[in-house]
C-alpha cells in the first residue's frame, strides 16, 4: 500500500487523520519516503508566500463566480416558495426538529424556540436553510472520513452506516428544493445522494487498489468543495439580519 499525493500533503501540514499510522509507513516504504520528500521540498518553495486574507464573504464569493456554471435564481428560493402560515410553520418547525434529532442524536441541543419564532414569517425558512446547512456540514465529514480510510483491508463499513443515515434526509431536503424551483440546491443535492448511495452500496471492505478505484470514480474533492461552499452560503443567508415586521 502507498499514500497518494493528497494524502502526504495533508500529512505535511499536520491534517491527515492517521498521522502515526504515516509516520511508520515511512520509516518503511522506501517509495513513499521519497514521493513525502519531493512533495516537501516543493510546498517549501512556495512557504513564505504572502496570501491575501480572506474575509467572512470569501465562501459566498467563491459561489458567486462559478454560478454560472448552474442554473441560477433571482430569489433565494425559501422566500419565494415558503410563505407560512401559523399552522404551516409549526408544521415546518416539528418536521425540521424530527430530521434534526432523527439524524444528529449527537449533536448539542437546540436553543428553545419561542412561539413569535416560529410563526414569524422568517422563521420557517431560517428553520430549514439551518437544517440543510447542518446535513450538508454531516454530508462533509462523512465523505472525507470514507476518502481518508485506509489499511491493507480498507474497512468502510462504519462510513456505509453513517452514508445510509443522510440518504433519506438528503432526499427530504433535495425534493424540497426541486418543489421550489431552485435547481442549484437541488443539483447539489442530487450529486450529493448519488455520492452517498455510491458509498452505502459498495462494498465494506475492499482491498487498497479496489479502494482507489471506487475513489477516483467519487471524485469528492468537487463534491465536497460546492458541498462546503453551499453550506457557507446557507450560514451567510442564516445570519443576514431581517427586516422588522412592520404592524398597523
Amino acid at each position: 500500500m502507498h499514500y497518494s499525493e493528497d494524502e502526504l500533503i495533508l500529512y505535511h501540514y499536520g491534517e491527515a487523520r492517521r498521522r502515526e499510522r504515516i509516520d511508520e509507513h515511512l520509516n518503511t516504504c522506501d517509495a513513499c519516503a521519497a514521493a513525502y520528500r519531493e512533495i516537501a521540498g516543493t510546498l517549501a518553495l512556495v512557504a513564505d508566500v504572502d496570501v491575501p486574507e480572506r474575509d467572512d464573504r470569501y465562501g459566498l464569493e467563491v459561489w458567486q463566480r462559478i454560478r454560472h456554471d448552474l442554473p441560477v435564481q433571482e430569489p433565494p428560493w425559501w422566500m419565494a416558495w415558503y410563505r407560512p402560515t401559523l399552522a404551516s410553520g409549526l408544521a415546518l418547525f416539528i418536521t425540521a426538529a424530527f430530521v434534526a434529532g432523527r439524524y444528529w442524536p449527537d449533536g448539542a441541543p437546540a436553543a428553545p424556540v419561542t412561539q413569535s419564532d416560529t410563526t414569524s414569517p422568517d422563521a420557517g425558512a431560517r428553520v430549514l436553510s439551518l437544517a440543510i446547512g447542518d446535513h450538508l456540514d454531516e454530508s462533509e465529514r462523512v465523505l472525507l472520513d470514507f476518502v481518508n480510510a485506509s489499511g491493507d483491508r480498507v474497512d468502510v463499513s462504519g462510513q456505509q452506516a453513517w452514508a445510509a443515515d443522510l440518504v433519506d434526509a438528503n432526499r427530504l431536503y433535495r425534493d424540497a428544493a426541486e418543489r421550489a424551483g431552485d435547481d442549484t440546491i437541488a443539483g447539489v443535492l442530487d450529486e450529493l445522494e448519488r455520492n452517498l448511495l455510491e458509498i452505502v452500496h459498495g462494498p465494506s471492505t475492499m482491498t487498497p487498489a479496489e479502494f482507489e478505484t471506487v475513489r477516483a470514480r467519487l471524485d469528492a474533492a468537487a463534491l465536497l468543495f460546492k458541498v462546503r461552499v453551499l453550506s457557507g452560503e446557507l450560514r451567510e443567508r442564516d445570519l443576514a439580519p431581517t427586516e422588522p415586521r412592520k404592524t398597523t
